[in-house]
């Protein structure tokens, strides 16, 4: 969603210390509580930090972890040696990076957003 501040909404998230990202977050993870607004409830503050919890978890899981690709297609993964990795590691430089999304779209880190079940 793509939201546009008023003056009077600028002006007030500025004396209240909200920012602009702040209420971009409130919208993404917070309740709808009628045709017009949304609260950031405990219970949404708890989800959101869980799921991240757990992309926490996965990342110092999978650090480490090199994964192949030809084109799009993903011809293997594994965890190199450490001689493997720094070799890896030093030709760092003359490499592309590729996130999700991206040049990859069938891969997802973050399943972001809520169900209406929580």
């Amino acid at each position: 969603m793509n939201t546009i501040l008023s003056r009077h909404a600028e002006t007030r998230a500025q004396q209240r210390g909200i920012r602009e990202s702040d209420i971009a977050l409130i919208v993404a993870v917070g309740t709808p509580v009628d045709d017009d607004s949304i609260f950031l409830k405990e219970r949404d503050v708890e989800r959101e930090i869980q799921q991240h919890k757990r992309i926490i978890s996965k990342l110092e899981r999978l650090s480490g972890c090199r994964v192949v690709l030809g084109g799009e297609t993903v011809v293997t993964v594994y965890r190199p040696s450490r001689k493997t990795e720094r070799r890896l590691l030093r030709g760092q430089h003359r490499h592309q990076t590729i996130t999700a999304g991206d040049d990859f779209p069938a891969l997802s880190i973050y399943e972001g957003g809520h169900s209406d079940a929580s």
